[in-house]
């Protein structure tokens, strides 16, 4: 798929979205004497906006969008001159993916490092030697990049 036609024209800018009902549905594990105080803690918490903090005495359990069924999916189009700025969910989303590979990135670096034994008794500002390939470089440089623009 090309940005021009076949005549070397810019093509016209569209955003298209569709739209599912669904419902967000978020278990937390709640100690209480009844049903109707688990409900009242959960109530409090969500009005508090500590519902989702995941605390040991109230951890979070479930958090997702569940389509409702039996729906049929249509899209919808509107012309735009240019696309806008991403939506802050859209920058979340990068974010949490950002996050996930500077994990696995940190995981490989932590791989070539030497034990944490062997290390124990060096001084703190000692140099640790690490390979990375050129490709883990500039993965590392773009994952970087990623994260400062979200």
């Amino acid at each position: 798929m090309t940005d021009t036609s076949s005549t070397n024209q810019p093509l016209p800018a569209y955003l298209v979205g569709y739209s599912l009902d669904h419902t967000h549905r978020i278990v937390v594990g709640i100690r209480a004497a009844s049903v109707e105080a688990a409900c009242a803690i959960a109530r409090a918490a969500f009005d508090a906006g500590t519902l989702w903090d995941d605390a040991p005495n109230m951890p979070l359990l479930y958090d997702d969008y569940e389509e409702h069924d039996g729906q049929i999916l249509s899209f919808d189009a509107t012309g735009v001159a240019a696309w806008p700025a991403a939506d802050v969910s859209v920058r979340a989303v990068r974010l949490h993916a950002a996050a996930r590979a500077l994990l696995s990135f940190a995981r490989l670096v932590d791989e070539r490092l030497p034990r944490a034994a062997a290390i124990e008794t060096w001084h703190p500002e000692a140099l640790v030697p690490i390979t990375l390939t050129v490709g883990q470089v500039r993965e590392l440089r773009a994952l970087l990049e990623t994260l400062s623009q979200c």
